[in-house]
């Protein structure tokens, strides 16, 4: 599955909002694994978030356009990918390195996965084993009240049809609509 939107798309904001959006300078695997988890409890039902590695923050809007140097994208992904398999139930994201005006950037989408509520550890310490199921409210990543744990919980069951992924749908299986004649 490829990226639903390209990276000029997502710094200027035309059709994804802000809250949908978080940026960050470098990877950070702590700060990021609570964001791509809140993403995919989607508690709003938003279709997930994205994130964008590369791009300074300015008050939750894309600031200077730092870019990712070519000999860190590699270790960022490794470690994207180790981090990303402490979330629980297990997912991950989609991900793709792009280039825009002459520099490499980062692109994560973590849209609303299909068996939420999802956790990740609250610190990267050795030792720690508390877990936190994180959620998006405007443009934060937090930790949820228990109203809002009940409001995860009831979601479980409740994929949106849109966000459902048919895996043995085949192109022939769309219906042509000019070619449909209702039957008499």
């Amino acid at each position: 599955m490829g990226m639903p939107t390209n990276i000029k798309t997502l710094l200027t904001g035309d059709v994804v909002e802000w809250a949908r959006i978080e940026f960050k300078e470098t990877w950070d695997g702590e700060a990021s694994l609570k964001t791509i988890c809140a993403f995919a409890n989607d508690i709003d039902n938003w279709g997930g978030g994205y994130l964008v590695i590369g791009v300074r923050d300015k008050n939750g809007q894309p600031g200077s356009l730092q870019g990712v140097p070519p000999e860190k994208i590699d270790r960022y992904l490794k470690d994207m990918l180790n981090k990303c398999k402490l979330i629980q139930p297990e997912y991950m994201p989609i991900t793709e390195v792009t280039e825009y005006k002459g520099k490499n950037f980062i692109m994560i989408w973590a849209p609303g996965g299909s068996v939420r509520p999802y956790s990740s550890p609250k610190t990267m310490a050795k030792g720690s084993k508390e877990r936190i199921y994180y959620i998006r409210k405007m443009a934060s990543t937090i930790s949820p009240t228990e109203e809002e744990k009940r409001d995860l919980y009831s979601l479980a069951n409740n994929v949106p049809f849109d966000d459902r992924i048919n895996h043995e749908a085949e192109l022939t299986d769309l219906n042509d609509s000019s070619s449909f004649s209702p039957s008499k």
